[in-house]
């Protein structure tokens, strides 16, 4: 086994995956997910120019899969190592989760190791020797232990379903019994995930009735790629807008994603992406059948897990789940066509890819100097050095909303307020959000333009009903116009609002009021 991954191609497949499930750096603004993405984008390059490298000097690539299989696994425990570290408090977790492993939250590290854990099924195919197939199944319990001790419903929900389906021949019953019996089991996991944690559950009700509306605005086409990131807080306001007593408004908060990779396709491509997507599906399961085996049933798996991840989740957020689709993908079409190309064909695509490569590798590159001079500035007090910065990474980040909203929150301090308007307009055409929201108001406020600062703040409070800055924000602005009616109007409402979660803020607003309104 270790001849074979030893070949240049196993080990640029375990520095992917590696870069994917574990890389993060604090030099960066988002410290978790772009750096990953980042480096992952860089080590694929440089492999793909490796490897045509490779080929154009007459060179057989050969991916071994059962060594990529073993390379996911290890991975894999190693993540759920440094999770389980966290848990013992051996390892720093950042925020108030207890496992995140290299992660900002709990379901990026539940889904890099529900999307592996189905290779040990491989693994222990080709193991041989009776104390191989122990520690593979001692690296199975610690990864399945990883996930409950992540307390990830859904990740619990994924590993549960695969162990099922993988020993769904060894149980000594009737097929017809044993669907009932799955699907059964599936529910009551499911309503029991429903009750355990009801507020999140509800929250995420209230994300997939908003969504639906987008999806009925735009049914057969969709908004466009990263459209819920653009549109899906104005259909939020709208909702409360249209329902100020709902229920949902205790719940509701600045939302991302619409926690179901499903809604997503059909809220970005609508009913025909969705359908494309469907027949892919059909397409893998037919490739499968066609030639059945241990590496095709291990991908199968290891894509089913994935599939039930995004009914509740969001596991395309990662690179690593990425990386490994893409694999099951390519274990599960492998052989099933042939495809034969002349010598100078394959020379030919070999060239491009390098030059292609190289031209992607500059890109990156700049991309990746531009996010760690960002970083440098972005927690800085306004300057005019800082402010310089900004104007010199527009034409890299210029289409980026978070740098465009920190860019005009640098410019209000500065006073430059034209500017701060035209940026977080800018900004406004590729992010819905509360807090973008905010600062239009008080960009407007600052250029006493009362009218639309309201108008702002009461479409942030729309956004987020239970949240108490933009209602104090608009209680400044009437006792600034001198707005008596509304001025005490609005005190009231802050005064007698029920507070979601008790913090320093929300009782200083509170304070505030009274002794104003006296």
């Amino acid at each position: 086994m270790m001849c074979k991954l030893c070949k240049i191609e196993s080990l640029l497949f375990c520095l992917l995956c590696f870069v994917s499930i574990f890389f993060y750096s604090h030099h960066m603004t988002d410290t978790y997910i772009v750096p990953k993405w980042c480096f992952t984008l860089l080590v694929l390059l440089v492999s793909i120019f490796v490897l045509s490298i490779k080929k154009l000097c007459n060179k057989t690539i050969r991916i071994d899969i059962a060594a990529c299989g073993c390379i996911i696994v290890l991975i894999t425990f190693c993540q759920a190592l440094y999770g389980i570290g966290q848990w013992f408090q051996w390892i720093p977790s950042i925020r108030h989760y207890k496992i995140v492993g290299s992660f900002d939250n709990p379901a990026g590290f539940a889904s890099c190791l529900c999307i592996g854990f189905p290779f040990v099924a491989l693994c222990l195919k080709v193991a041989k020797g009776i104390l191989l197939k122990v520690f593979l199944y001692l690296l199975a319990s610690i990864i399945i232990l990883a996930v409950i001790l992540s307390e990830s419903r859904t990740g619990i929900m994924s590993i549960v379903v695969v162990v099922s389906i993988y020993y769904w021949h060894y149980v000594p019953l009737k097929r017809r019994t044993k669907t009932i019996v799955l699907t059964g089991v599936f529910f009551l996991f499911l309503g029991g995930s429903y009750f355990l944690k009801k507020d999140s559950a509800d929250g995420r009700l209230l994300i997939w009735k908003c969504s639906w509306e987008m999806i009925k605005d735009s049914p057969v086409y969709g908004h466009g790629i990263n459209s819920f990131r653009t549109h899906y807080m104005d259909y939020q306001a709208h909702y409360f807008e249209q329902h100020p007593d709902s229920k949902y408004s205790m719940l509701a908060d600045n939302v991302l994603c619409p926690f179901n990779e499903y809604l997503a396709v059909l809220v970005n491509f609508g009913f025909l992406g969705f359908f494309i997507l469907l027949a892919f599906i059909f397409f893998l399961l037919f490739c499968y059948y066609k030639q059945p085996g241990d590496e095709k049933r291990a991908a199968l798996l290891s894509l089913l897990s994935a599939g039930v991840f995004s009914l509740f989740s969001y596991p395309f957020t990662y690179p690593f789940v990425w990386v490994i689709v893409c694999f099951d993908i390519y274990i599960l079409i492998k052989r099933v066509g042939h495809w034969r190309f002349t010598p100078v064909y394959k020379k030919l695509s070999c060239i491009v890819f390098i030059v292609l490569c190289l031209s992607f590798l500059c890109k990156l590159y700049q991309r990746i100097e531009a996010e760690y001079r960002w970083n440098d500035v972005a927690y800085l007090h306004a300057t005019n050095e800082s402010l310089a910065v900004y104007k010199s990474l527009m034409p890299i980040l210029g289409s980026n909303p978070y740098f465009l909203y920190n860019y005009a929150t640098v410019l209000l301090d500065v006073g430059s307020l034209d500017e701060s308007l035209d940026k977080a307009l800018q900004c406004q055409t590729y992010w819905a959000d509360y807090d973008l929201e905010l600062l239009l108001g008080d960009i407007y406020k600052r250029r006493k333009e009362y009218e639309m600062s309201e108008r702002y703040y009461k479409k942030a409070s729309y956004m987020c009903p239970c949240r108490f800055i933009p209602l104090y924000r608009m209680f400044e602005v009437y006792k600034e116009v001198g707005d008596e009616e509304r001025y005490r109007s609005m005190a009231q409402l802050i005064i007698e609002k029920p507070v979601k979660v008790q913090s320093s803020i929300v009782r200083q607003i509170k304070h505030k009021v009274k002794r104003e309104v006296k």
